[in-house]
């Protein structure tokens, strides 16, 4: 059985660094497609848009300036913070549930951006259900 476990929206709120504004909007989305009672495979998609920030455009050959909009010494030491950084990424993953633990593994990959850093996510881990309060015996 297939369903869409989440759907989000969020918008960053970013301080503006050298008087550049960097707000970004995030939209993910998470469907779950239940194999067996305590098997899930799940898929994954992830979108982010920045509005403002600055372009860095590819380096243009044997001229000693900066590319696109980080044209001046501060604006390249601030550039990884400043970067207009749009990126779409999918992957997928696995969980399954044993009685007192659960076990779950992810994989999300860059697809595409534009002045972005390109990589990968391997995510391995478990968790472990416990439960506050006094115990119902």
């Amino acid at each position: 059985m297939a369903s869409v476990r989440e759907l989000s929206y969020s918008y960053a709120f970013v301080e503006k660094v050298l008087g550049i504004p960097n707000n970004r909007s995030n939209i993910a989305a998470e469907a779950d497609y239940v194999v067996k009672k305590k098997l899930v495979l799940r898929g994954l998609v992830g979108w982010q848009i920045t509005h403002g920030g600055l372009r860095f455009g590819s380096m243009p050959p044997a001229v000693p300036v900066f590319p696109g909009d980080v044209d001046t010494p501060e604006k390249l030491f601030q550039h990884d913070r400043l970067l207009r950084d749009n990126n779409f990424k999918a992957g997928g993953g696995v969980a399954y549930s044993f009685q007192s633990v659960d076990l779950f593994a992810s994989y999300l990959a860059y697809i595409s951006g534009t002045d972005s850093h390109a990589g990968n996510a391997l995510t391995i881990g478990f968790s472990v259900p416990f439960r506050l309060g006094p115990s119902r015996h």
